[in-house]
């Protein structure tokens, strides 16, 4: 029914358009208030959900909406426990108490806070006037408003907005989210004790909120079931069977300012995902709630967890590595899986994407690149003799030095001496190879820190410089962010796959062609056996001084994948090397990510 009725205005509406005069809600709907299902999306706090490649939920960052409740959903004692506890008189007032918003309107004038706003009142307030002065939205804004919306919506109708609006703490907005957030199950399942728990979270969420004093929140959900009993709609007998039901709070997914119900480990991907999102879409459709789909695949995602963490669980004491990172990318550079870190809750810094550390021996792509570059092939001698630099000798890992032997021989050895000679001849060039994997990447230092990678350099961008090998030799930039929705759901960002025109070619076929094979031998024959999935894969290994660094990087035929162990303070490693640990996590994570490919 609209406040407008055909012909005059009356009295009731006259007043509503004063009064909206002073409020000043920007939104043109804000008159007619008609619309439950978008009074529910109006006016969203700042916040982005991010959904897997496939459409699922993944997380959220900022403000955390589930999905609206349906109010024939609602359980019927999550309602009574509400109207019990917040506005007792909801289903015979008419949109204002008059008694008990004189109470608020004195005690906010007296500086003390004190409740009394009817749950019509707290429902115009949470969608249009949270940022409004306290005196004149109880004095003229609500007293108007809320009249309206009353003739406007069902009581129902009020109560579907609203508990589908309102905080409960912990950045859940909304019953949904805060049932999912709280007790790890859909609204329409909460018990008793747990509804009467999230109707006590409502005059101050975060103290009350049970992740923070379970006790506490507890004692609050059974206040409020007493305030049942007091308004008839529970007998003493059903009151005391729920004060003693059995409640289990899930364990917290929330850190750094996201919500993640699947796993916190989450969080560096959707870090990294919004910054995309907030790089290429416009600044104006960041208001409300943004919906991002992205790249992740969670069926890779679970397998880099997994992987990753047994292997520091089992390795981390003896071996004395803190910290392992991995990123799982398809051919284009699209992500399909990352774990920054060992634990996100605990240190939301990316070793995946932010850290720059010494690649060791992985460098040797560029290095090899460049030889192929300027002539040579995989059959080409190269010098394994000892050899010495800058007055220092350069050391094989293996301690061996095998004199004339082939350029494939000598990457799958991961031969230093032969890097080196190699890099002494084509110094300029392998600087060029480097930057042009690695767009905007200037890299300093002599033939010798390039071929023994003692520069600095990301997980992320050296996966991407071996994705360009694995698909023949075009760039590759990861991303992570398929398409970008503001709150109506318009179209903010939709990643469209580039024309064969558009492709930038930074390594020839041929060339390429000739790295994978080389690489594959590492895996079949050399340093990276241990990455072995027992079907095609191709790869190198990486170890810095005093193994403070460990890597591998590889590809299948379908994903390109690259691991790293170290210490985030640089400490050294004890024995872990990139054809070892890192070699192994590789192996098993491909070996999953094959199933179903």
């Amino acid at each position: 029914m609209s406040a407008f009725t055909e012909g005059t205005l009356d009295r009731r509406h006259f007043l509503a358009l004063l009064g909206l005069a002073a409020a000043a809600p920007r939104q043109a709907e804000a008159i007619e208030l008609t619309d439950a299902s978008r009074l529910i999306t109006d006016n969203r706090e700042n916040g982005v959900r991010l959904l897997s490649q496939q459409g699922e939920f993944i997380g959220a960052r900022g403000a955390y909406y589930g999905p609206p409740v349906p109010f024939a959903q609602l359980p019927k004692h999550l309602i009574d426990a509400l109207v019990a506890s917040e506005d007792r008189r909801f289903y015979e007032h008419w949109g204002l108490d008059p008694r008990a918003m004189a109470r608020a309107v004195w005690s906010t004038i007296s500086g003390r806070t004190q409740g009394g706003s009817t749950l019509t009142q707290q429902t115009i307030k949470e969608i249009y006037l949270k940022e409004h002065s306290p005196i004149i939205r109880k004095l003229l804004e609500e007293p108007v408003l809320a009249p309206l919306l009353e003739r406007n919506l069902s009581k129902e109708d009020i109560l579907f907005v609203y508990l589908n609006r309102v905080f409960f703490g912990g950045s859940a907005y909304g019953i949904e989210a805060a049932a999912r957030v709280y007790f790890g199950k859909y609204a329409r399942n909460l018990s008793v004790l747990e509804a009467a728990m999230m109707v006590g979270l409502l005059p101050a969420p975060n103290r009350y909120n049970p992740h923070r004093n379970f006790e506490l929140s507890r004692d609050r959900g059974i206040r409020v079931i007493e305030q049942m009993v007091d308004a008839g709609y529970v007998t003493r007998r059903a009151a005391d069977r729920a004060k003693a039901q059995r409640v289990v709070v899930a364990a917290s997914k929330s850190a750094w300012g996201g919500v993640y119900p699947r796993s916190t480990q989450l969080g560096w991907f959707a870090r990294w995902a919004e910054s995309e999102a907030n790089a290429n879409s416009r600044v104006s459709g960041r208001k409300g709630t943004r919906t991002v789909t992205t790249t992740l695949d969670l069926r890779i995602q679970a397998a880099a967890e997994k992987h990753l963490e047994q292997a520091l669980r089992q390795n981390a004491e003896a071996k004395q590595i803190s910290e392992g990172a991995i990123v799982v990318m398809r051919y284009d550079g699209a992500v399909v899986a990352m774990v920054g870190g060992r634990d996100y809750r605990r240190k939301e810094f990316d070793h995946a994407t932010q850290a720059k550390r010494q690649p060791g021996s992985v460098a040797k792509l560029f290095v090899y690149i460049a030889a192929l570059e300027e002539g040579s092939t995989p059959d080409t001698e190269v010098s394994d003799a000892a050899l010495m630099l800058g007055g220092r000798p350069v050391r094989n890992f293996d301690g061996r030095y095998r004199g004339d032997i082939s350029l494939a021989e000598a990457l799958e050895k991961s031969s230093n001496t032969a890097a080196v000679r190699l890099a002494m001849q084509n110094t300029t060039e392998v600087r060029e190879v480097i930057e042009r994997l690695n767009p905007g990447r200037e890299v300093e230092g002599a033939a010798g820190d390039l071929a023994l990678g003692t520069y600095e350099a990301r997980l992320v961008d050296l996966t991407a410089a071996f994705a360009s090998v694995a698909n023949g030799g075009s760039m590759v930039m990861p991303y992570a962010v398929l398409r970008v929705q503001d709150s109506e759901e318009a179209e903010l960002l939709t990643r469209t796959r580039p024309t064969r025109s558009e492709i930038r070619q930074v390594i020839r076929p041929q060339h390429a062609e000739m790295m994978r094979q080389m690489l594959a031998g590492v895996v079949q024959r050399g340093t990276g056996r241990a990455a072995n999935p027992g079907f095609w894969a191709a790869g190198k290994t990486g170890t810095t001084t005093a193994n403070r660094d460990a890597w591998f990087v590889g590809f299948t035929q379908h994903y390109v994948a690259g691991v790293w162990l170290g210490n985030s303070d640089n400490q050294p490693m004890l024995g872990v090397s990139g054809g070892g640990l890192p070699a192994e996590i590789w192996r098993a994570v491909m070996i999953d990510a094959a199933k179903d490919a």
